[in-house]
């Protein structure tokens, strides 16, 4: 994984304007249309970076070909509203995406599981979450090799209803309470 460079911004209008590749990011995904939007978005992606955070470019290690997006970024307290998960404190999101030429090779897996380990080798506290639409069953799967904890689910944050995992933290038992005593 690296940084996101504005050169990638080809790549990267390529990647976003694909409704397949958007259909699952968020409320009202919307598919990139122009270079400018692209670049925009690199701008806004390098500038989420601190200890464990980001938002990152996937890449091959032969070569460096750009295949995906992985991020692991504070939850915006919109999101945790619509959630509705009754979180004490402001987590992590983590999420990811591939370019469709690079699905089920393993690469998601990898980068998740390289942001998930240094954020345990770090202590990182800050609860670290996956929001997954059930239909993305790549996704749920993933989330599952990851040994992620389902602790819920959520309408608020798009329809249907989604799935919330937890990132096991190396700091606690796996075992972690909202602050509605559930």
């Amino acid at each position: 994984m690296r940084a996101w460079e504005p050169e990638d911004a080809v790549f990267l209008l390529d990647l976003e304007s694909r409704s397949e590749t958007v259909q699952y990011l968020g409320p009202d995904p919307m598919p990139m249309t122009t270079f400018e939007q692209a670049a925009a978005s690199i701008v806004r992606r390098r500038a989420v970076r601190e200890d464990g955070q980001g938002i990152w470019a996937i890449t091959l290690r032969n070569g460096g070909e750009l295949v995906g997006n992985l991020l692991c970024k504070p939850m915006s307290e919109q999101m945790q509203r619509l959630i509705g998960m009754g979180l004490a404190d402001q987590p992590r999101e983590i999420g990811w995406h591939l370019h469709p030429d690079a699905k089920g090779q393993g690469y998601a897996t990898e980068a998740a599981r390289a942001v998930i380990d240094y954020a345990n080798q770090r202590n990182v506290t800050t609860e670290i979450l996956a929001i997954v639409d059930p239909r993305n069953t790549p996704s749920l799967q993933l989330c599952e090799r990851l040994g992620l904890q389902r602790i819920g689910s959520t309408t608020g944050y798009v329809s249907p209803e989604h799935v919330v995992f937890l990132v096991p933290s190396a700091n606690d038992d796996g075992q972690r309470v909202r602050d509605d005593g559930r």
